[in-house]
């Protein structure tokens, strides 16, 4: 039997975006998937796939933009196709025209709430040209998919139309975490602005024998690396660079804490519910989270983590000297290995299957 032909398109770098992996993963092996992209990286992990970079003129910005759904229209409208798949709101014109020219269905993947995203909060006119080409592109989506149940119900109310969860959970780990771990703090991922990491590195002054690992790139980097270098904790504060998520792996089993701090006043990172959650919990780890919807949601109920309500370094530091007690520490993490198996990608990709298999029926 011929499989159904997939072309998936995405801005992001392959390399380190977990969850489209997890999904072309297990899209694999019923349909045929292909990936357009932007070729960020020199090496590929999954060198058997099937991509195709779309280089670009302009690197970033509005203008990069443009030209990369320009070229990724030109594209879709000669690529043998039986479905589409637009990996947020950035691929979304290429993609929508094409499908509509072409009389193909595609799918609409929103890992985040795009036009809510700190990087826009000042930028009205950029907003209004992202809202303008959500608002001409989603409804015809055939498929709608997020990343949790509170964006889920925003985006149904917004766009008047189904839109399904499907979280971003690890794969069932049977791994267990350091006996004892070290002093150490993780933050795993994006360095860009809302991310708390400056507070992050001022809550250091206050907790001598920590060390804070920070691993990812983004536009806050240099930055970031400049000011903690001007600090008399600087030798405690380490940052690694972007990881493969093999090398991640490695760092979180040996970390204490995970850090998962998010700027409050993005109406994007205040409904998220971010991938290095379920990681850290997937291994045994636990996490710092903000008091939003869904980490509330979950902690509540497993208790995998702390919640905090503000970024205040001496309030974190204080929270974090706390759990030094190893019981009270050794309650989170028993729960996190004793809940783990309740959310995993496996039981995700089954739900993300039943929905694709339904555009084919």
């Amino acid at each position: 039997m011929i499989k159904k032909r997939i072309i998936i398109c995405m801005t992001s770098d392959w390399n380190y975006d977990q969850r489209l992996q997890r999904i072309v993963s297990a899209l694999q092996p019923e349909y045929q998937c292909k990936i357009l992209h932007r070729p960020n990286s020199k090496e590929r992990v999954d060198k058997n796939m099937d991509f195709k970079g779309i280089n670009c003129y302009f690197k970033k910005g509005p203008l990069f933009y443009a030209e990369f759904n320009l070229r990724l229209f030109v594209l879709l409208m000669i690529e043998k196709a039986d479905l589409f798949y637009a990996v947020d709101s950035d691929t979304l014109a290429g993609v929508g025209l094409a499908a509509k020219l072409r009389g193909l269905r595609f799918v609409y993947d929103s890992h985040e709430w795009f036009t809510e995203v700190p990087e826009l909060t000042h930028k009205k006119n950029v907003k209004k040209i992202w809202s303008a080409i959500e608002k001409w592109t989603i409804p015809w989506a055939s498929l709608c998919i997020t990343v949790n149940e509170s964006l889920a119900d925003l985006f149904r109310q917004k766009w008047k139309k189904p839109f399904h969860p499907i979280l971003n959970v690890s794969f069932r780990s049977v791994e267990l975490p350091s006996q004892e771990p070290d002093f150490v703090l993780l933050y795993q991922g994006a360095l860009n602005k809302g991310r708390g990491l400056e507070c992050a590195i001022d809550t250091m002054q206050f907790l001598e024998k920590y060390t804070l690992r920070i691993a990812g790139d983004g536009d806050l980097k240099k930055e970031l690396e400049t000011y903690a270098d001007t600090l008399p904790w600087k030798s405690r504060i380490q940052f690694l660079g972007k990881l493969t998520p093999v090398e991640l792996k490695v760092q979180t089993k040996r970390a204490r804490f995970g850090l998962n701090l998010l700027d409050g006043s993005s109406k994007n990172y205040y409904y998220s519910l971010a991938n290095k959650f379920f990681d850290f919990w997937q291994a045994g780890i636990p996490s710092i989270n903000m008091e939003f919807p869904e980490y509330r949601r979950f902690n509540d109920e497993y208790n995998v983590g702390l919640l905090i309500s503000e970024l205040n370094s001496e309030k974190l530091a204080k929270l974090i000297k706390k759990y030094d007690n190893h019981s009270e520490y050794g309650v989170l993490r028993a729960n996190c290995l004793k809940y783990r198996s309740a959310f995993t990608w496996e039981k995700e990709a089954e739900k993300l299957l039943t929905l694709f298999r339904s555009l084919f029926t």
